[in-house]
């Protein structure tokens, strides 16, 4: 549901982002650019989750968890 908003924003900015999106107005080129930053923050956050995974496979293929895992370890 929309939310009418009042904000000050950079007119150069402004003009640039609709420029770059071709959007017409003001609200088309805030609502793209949010949606914009929502997917590439969502995109990292899932590429950081792969990279963690792909991590670990290999931290499985060359520690011994057992080692690691047991009380000889840390003391």
């Amino acid at each position: 549901m929309p939310k009418r908003t009042t904000i000050e924003i950079d007119e150069g900015l402004l003009a640039r982002a609709k420029k770059a999106l071709g959007a017409r107005t003001t609200r088309a080129t805030v609502e793209e650019s949010l949606r914009l930053a929502a997917q590439a923050a969502e995109g990292a956050r899932s590429a950081r989750a792969i990279g963690q995974q792909d991590y670990l496979q290999q931290l499985r293929k060359r520690a011994d968890l057992k080692v690691l895992s047991s009380e000889e370890m840390w003391r």
